[in-house]
């Protein structure tokens, strides 16, 4: 019996905190051959006390009761060391309290027990997933995808996980494997688009993007991605009719600060200006946006020797180090104010 069976059993025995008296009678016939069910295969070496403990756990945690839950699973797993889903369970608990590293050590306790079992495998992925730990959960996702390997979501898994852990030929073979799957998938096109942006690949991850564009002219998330990845390859022309249509589905500070640095990238620094500021005036702490926006001033200064322009770059600039002073490229952002100041402190009025 899997793990997600355990979740989908009757209410606990007559007695439980958690059941009335007026319910004892509507559960206690379902709730005897689920014992014997899970006993059968699982031994109850311990006897029913064991048993109890679980399924009262199992109902806990189905009622966010989760730290009740903890410490009834903890007890399972001393009474019986072998019992796999009790493992799973209070996994599944611990993540629910955000204690991610007691929820890995549980679910590999459970994949150690029963390596065989697909959900105990996916569980240990999403665990390491959840801290960041991409090598591991890749992993898990990989064995996960060799116990069924015609499961969408552990290729999906394996080959992100891969793609964030630096993986990249490991994460092209699961995306590969994925679009094998389901080739009409959006969730693989996406991923085998971001695989082969990081082969450098560009010309081949932009056909992808483009492919979902055409299916879905209002899709933003595919429009960011070819916008990005033209940029990369440095079609800026084409990267900003990108920008402009997904301004249009989706006009955030982030479309409209892609937008301004293909356009200062085109030499058209007025534009560029205006849609910073649409950028700024959107979120005024986007320190991204302030350091564009005092590059395309700083462009309009070069090519008219306005002073004002020189100005309000430097003022743009500060305000991007005041937002994030440990952004990438300070020291080249600092440079840069420090040639262009004509102050004895260039980098004064970063607190203004």
């Amino acid at each position: 019996m899997r793990a997600k069976d355990a979740r989908a059993l009757p209410s606990p025995r007559k007695g439980s905190l958690l059941v009335s008296e007026g319910n004892n009678r509507a559960v206690q016939g379902g709730l005897c051959i689920a014992m014997l069910a899970l006993c059968l295969p699982l031994g109850c070496s311990n006897g029913g006390r064991t048993m109890d403990l679980y399924l009262d756990a199992v109902m806990l945690r189905e009622l966010g009761q989760n730290e009740l839950a903890i410490e009834k699973l903890k007890a399972v797993t001393e009474a019986d060391p072998d019992f796999t889903l009790a493992y799973s369970e209070l996994g599944r608990a611990y993540q629910a309290i955000g204690n991610h590293a007691a929820a890995s050590d549980a679910f590999k306790a459970a994949v150690r027990l029963d390596p065989w079992s697909f959900d105990a495998c996916v569980d240990l992925a999403q665990a390491h997933e959840g801290v960041g730990e991409f090598a591991g959960a890749a992993q898990a996702y990989a064995r996960a995808g060799e116990l069924d390997p015609k499961n969408l979501e552990a290729q999906i898994g394996a080959g992100d996980c891969y793609l964030k852990a630096g993986q990249v030929v490991r994460a092209l073979a699961h995306a590969e494997a994925a679009r094998q799957i389901d080739e009409e998938s959006r969730d693989v096109s996406l991923l085998l688009g971001r695989a082969y942006e990081a082969q450098k690949d560009y010309p081949l991850a932009i056909q992808t993007y483009r492919r979902l564009w055409a299916v879905d002219p209002a899709d933003s998330e595919a429009l960011l991605a070819l916008g990005l990845a033209y940029i990369k390859n440095g079609q800026y022309d084409q990267a900003k009719a990108v920008f402009e249509a997904l301004v249009q589905v989706r006009p955030d500070q982030a479309a409209y600060r892609y937008l301004g640095y293909c356009l200062v990238n085109l030499g058209d620094a007025d534009q560029a200006i205006r849609t910073y500021q649409k950028a700024i005036e959107i979120d005024g702490e986007d320190w991204q946006a302030h350091r564009g926006l005092g590059v395309a001033y700083m462009v309009k200064a070069n090519k008219t020797d306005d002073a004002q322009s020189e100005a309000q770059a430097l003022r743009h600039w500060r305000r991007a180090l005041e937002i994030n002073p440990n952004q990438p490229k300070r020291e080249a952002l600092e440079k840069l104010i420090r040639e262009h100041s004509q102050t004895t402190n260039p980098l004064q009025g970063l607190n203004d």
